[in-house]
């Protein structure tokens, strides 16, 4: 009977779960879809340099981007949580101080790309690839304020539980990026062909078509008015900017980390051979979709462990948690059986003209059943962990699990065995398992009776 009841009682928690991150997912994914459909159409080009040029320029990216990523993250719980006690008016405040964050954190980001391209030879990879990946670089770094100011809106938005509109036009975005892909990659509709170059042009384009649109919607939407003081008031937004910040660096770091991983990873395969950087980057961009399926889990979670914290319900708190894990872990299952059965034909659609490339790639694939799951549990467990205002000690587990754990792991078996990239993602998987059950390690025990706050 106990166990019929906890079946009944965490199922309807999944469903509930599910109906909450599933546009976060959407949205999340077509998101990434930018970068992955950058690379299959970079990947239809004759050399495999603009492939791999392309893999460590995007993952370069992604690390600077996370530090932000992680700052504005931290909106929807907060806006959740101060909608659950009542204090509607505080949401917007939230937007406010997320939006002027993203104008000073993006300046700060982007040039911080823009010192890196500079100076790539730090990553000293192949003449060809560098080039290719430094101009490329420098043109999406500019993608970043657009990027920031969408994520402090978008999380706004997401953190009152209205998930939809984030979605459409993060799929817009999609289609509008694939269209000037099209143009600009290979010289359609009367445009010079440009390569990789238009590719970041395209990404460029598509994030401020979804920034303009984003913004436009909450403040049209009737809907947000309630949420929304008046903007001229002059109302002070210092406390909400300390709030997003106090837990918004941590969360900043640990999605860093995380990532420095897989750009010492993306490097490691780039001192092997230009293919194997270009299998890296394949199957890579085919993590970072998965990892995308994750995420919106873990933003959802986030979101209900803060609402469930903002009325005071431990019970509630400890059953949005287990319900995001249990979730998650189902999600990932499913995304093993899918590439196990058709891993080679997802493969192929990003190269199709290199007999090795796709051969180093496909000998990836049996990892990732261990890798998917591994992956979905942490980020879920990074996510519940925020929703409860748990981020210092999290940092410090992600530091351990991915730059004590992982990159070890990965050095050594990448360069001093004969499995060369298997050996990288074997080190990989290693450092998510250990973040994996640490995290929800530390979620099972703060949210223990004594140990769980609400103030």
């Amino acid at each position: 009977m106990r166990i019929r009841f906890f079946i009944r009682l965490y199922w309807r928690e999944i469903v509930k779960m599910l109906r909450l991150s599933s546009p976060i997912i959407v949205a999340q994914i077509s998101s990434v879809l930018m970068g992955v459909t950058d690379n299959i159409m970079v990947g239809k080009l004759r050399d495999d340099a603009p492939l791999a040029a392309a893999a460590i320029a995007n993952i370069i990216f992604i690390l600077v981007a996370c530090l932000g990523i992680g700052v504005f993250a931290t909106i929807s719980p907060l806006v959740a949580k101060a909608k659950s006690s009542g204090r509607g008016q505080e949401c917007g405040l939230y937007l406010f101080a997320g939006m002027k964050l993203s104008i000073s954190l993006g300046f700060l980001l982007t040039l911080l790309l823009l010192v890196i391209s500079w100076n790539f030879h730090w990553f000293g990879q192949k003449e060809n690839v560098e080039s290719l990946a430094k101009s490329y670089l420098q043109v999406i770094a500019f993608s970043m304020f657009p990027m920031m100011f969408f994520l402090a809106v978008k999380h706004f938005s997401d953190g009152l539980g209205v998930t939809m509109p984030a979605m459409v036009i993060t799929v817009v975005g999609l289609l509008v990026n694939v269209f000037f892909n099209w143009v600009l990659i290979y010289g359609r509709l009367g445009f010079a062909e440009m390569g990789l170059y238009g590719s970041g042009l395209s990404t460029l384009i598509a994030r401020v078509v979804m920034a303009c649109l984003m913004i436009v919607y909450v403040l049209e939407s009737n809907f947000f008015l309630s949420f929304l003081p008046n903007i001229l008031a002059g109302n002070s937004t210092k406390t909400q900017t300390s709030q997003i910040l106090k837990l918004g660096i941590p969360s900043g770091l640990q999605y860093f980390f995380e990532t420095g991983v897989f750009v010492f990873c993306t490097v490691a395969s780039g001192w092997l051979a230009v293919e194997a950087l270009a299998a890296h980057g394949i199957i890579l961009s085919i993590a970072t979709i998965t990892y995308m399926i994750a995420a919106g889990v873990s933003f959802a979670g986030a979101i209900s462990v803060g609402g469930a914290l903002g009325i005071g319900s431990r019970e509630r708190v400890m059953r949005s948690g287990m319900a995001s894990i249990l979730l998650v872990s189902l999600l990932m299952l499913f995304c093993s059986l899918i590439l196990q059965g058709f891993g080679e034909n997802i493969i192929a659609l990003y190269k199709n003209n290199s007999l090795a490339v796709m051969e180093i790639a496909k000998g990836l694939l049996f990892i990732f059943i261990f890798y998917l799951l591994a992956d979905g549990v942490q980020a879920v467990g990074v996510g519940i962990l925020r929703g409860i205002g748990d981020v210092n000690i999290p940092t410090m587990i992600t530091l351990f699990a991915y730059w004590i754990v992982g990159i070890p792991a990965s050095f050594y078996l990448g360069k001093y065995t004969d499995l060369g990239v298997k050996g990288i993602w074997l080190g990989l998987t290693l450092g998510l398992i250990t973040s994996a059950v640490l995290l929800t390690g530390r979620f099972f025990y703060l949210t223990r009776k004594e140990k769980l706050k609400f103030a």
